[in-house]
Parts: C-alpha cells; sequence; structure tokens
C-alpha cells in the first residue's frame, strides 16, 4: 500500500500519539502546567472515541469531518493551552496520514467495487459460456438424432416411393385392362341386344317351323318306308331280268 510507503502506519501514529500526550502531561508551559480547557478535554475524548473505531467506520462524512476538524482545532489551540511540538507534531502526521489514506481507501474501495463488478461479470459469462457450451452439446446430440431419424425417413420414402411406382403400373395395367374389359362388355351388350332382337323375330315363327319340321320329319319317314317297299318289290325282278339275259352255258362231256 502506498501510505505505508509514504507515511507512519495507523497503529504507529496512535501509540505516538498517545505517547505524546502523556509526556504532555508532565511539560511545563511557559506560564506554568498545561491545563486543558473543558472545550479541549471534550475534544481529546471524541479523538480518542474516534481512533478506537474502525478505519471505514471513520469515512462517514459525519465522523471524516468531526475527526479533521478535532485535529485541526487542536493544532490550533493558543501556545498556553496547545500541546509541546512533539504532540503536535504526531498530531499533524495523524491528520496527513487519515487525509492521505481516506483518498487511497476510497480510491481501493473503488477499485475493489469495479473488480468485484467485473469479477461478477466475468463469472456471469463463464456461466453463460458454461452453458452455452453444454446446451451446443445438447443441440449436436439432438441434430444428430434427428438427422438419423431424416436417413430413416427418407429412406422409407423412397420405399414407399419404389410401391407407389409399383402401385402405379398396376393401377395403369389395371385401368388399361378394365378398359379392355369395359369395350367388350359394350360389345357383348350390344351383340346380346342384336341376338335378342333375332331371337325375338325368330320366336314368332318357332310354331310353324315346329310344325314344318314335323311335316318334313314325317314326309321324310314316309318317303323312306316306301322306299323300302319298293326295294323289296323289284330287288328280286331285278335279280330274274338279269338272269334271263345271260348267254346260256355250254355243257361239258
Amino acid at each position: 500500500m502506498a501510505a505505508n510507503q509514504n507515511t507512519c502506519s495507523e497503529t504507529d501514529s496512535m501509540k505516538a500519539f498517545y505517547a505524546s500526550l502523556e509526556s504532555s502531561k508532565t511539560t511545563p508551559l511557559s506560564h506554568g502546567f498545561y491545563v486543558p480547557t473543558e472545550k479541549t478535554k471534550k475534544a481529546i475524548n471524541i479523538l480518542k472515541e474516534l481512533l478506537s473505531k474502525k478505519f471505514p467506520l471513520l469515512l462517514h462524512p459525519g465522523r471524516s469531518i468531526v475527526l479533521k476538524d478535532t485535529l485541526k482545532y487542536l493544532l490550533n489551540l493558543p501556545q498556553n493551552e496547545g500541546f509541546c511540538m512533539t504532540t503536535k507534531s504526531e498530531l499533524q502526521k495523524l491528520l496527513q496520514c487519515f487525509e492521505q489514506w481516506s483518498v487511497e481507501y476510497h480510491n481501493a474501495d473503488g477499485l475493489s467495487t469495479t473488480a468485484k463488478t467485473e469479477l461478477s461479470n466475468a463469472s456471469e459469462v463463464m456461466n453463460d459460456l458454461e452453458s452455452n457450451v453444454k446446451e451446443f452439446h445438447e443441440m449436436d446430440k439432438e441434430e444428430m438424432c434427428l438427422s438419423n431419424k431424416l436417413v430413416c425417413l427418407q429412406e422409407r420414402k423412397r420405399k414407399l416411393e419404389e410401391q407407389i411406382e409399383i402401385i402405379n403400373i398396376e393401377i395403369a395395367k389395371s385401368t388399361k385392362e378394365k378398359d379392355k374389359v369395359g369395350k367388350r362388355k359394350t360389345e357383348l351388350y350390344q351383340t346380346g341386344k342384336e341376338l335378342k332382337s333375332k331371337r325375338d323375330d325368330l320366336m314368332i315363327n318357332v310354331p310353324r317351323l315346329k310344325a314344318e319340321q314335323v311335316l318334313a320329319n314325317k314326309t321324310r319317314d314316309n318317303i323312306e318306308a316306301e322306299w323300302f317297299k319298293l326295294q323289296k318289290q323289284f330287288i328280286p325282278l331285278v335279280a330274274r331280268v338279269a338272269s334271263s339275259s345271260l348267254p346260256p352255258q355250254a355243257s361239258h362231256a
């Protein structure tokens, strides 16, 4: 600390101050022994009380002003009420130390606050960075999982597309066959209507045709019967005629 290098320590100053006070009790003045006034006694008591406090408490604006005013009051006492030169020298040193250390403590407190703030910011940044790294790794894992899932989905899509392509071919084939069957069905329908019309026309003539068929069969049967009779009649006759027309045969001796 700069104050330790340039001035005495607070403890040494206090000890020296009180030592000077003790010695001043036995140091005679030009007009007899030193007898402090009530105001001076009060100032000394105030100084004692303030010096018993920790240094940061003395930096309170009210205490700081009281301490400085008290020291300045004691330093500026008239010669017949004042302290010896040694005591005044110690009081002066104490005032200088307090003023210097007040500035240095204030600066150090500012630096400490700034450092604390920066350290807090650094800690916050480190925590944010740690959270960032953790979240990055989580996102990296999630991205990998999603990538694998996408690969599986793409493979499923490819297989489905192949199946769809096969199905489309089957659909086209079935559609073509359906059209063909439909066309044949229409043709059959048209032919059926024509056949029905012909059948209806023929059904009108069925009784006549059946009667003609029966008559024709009878006629054919009759002709075949009559022919059979003629065969019986003429075959012997033809045989006799044939035999009579043959030349006589020579006899053999």
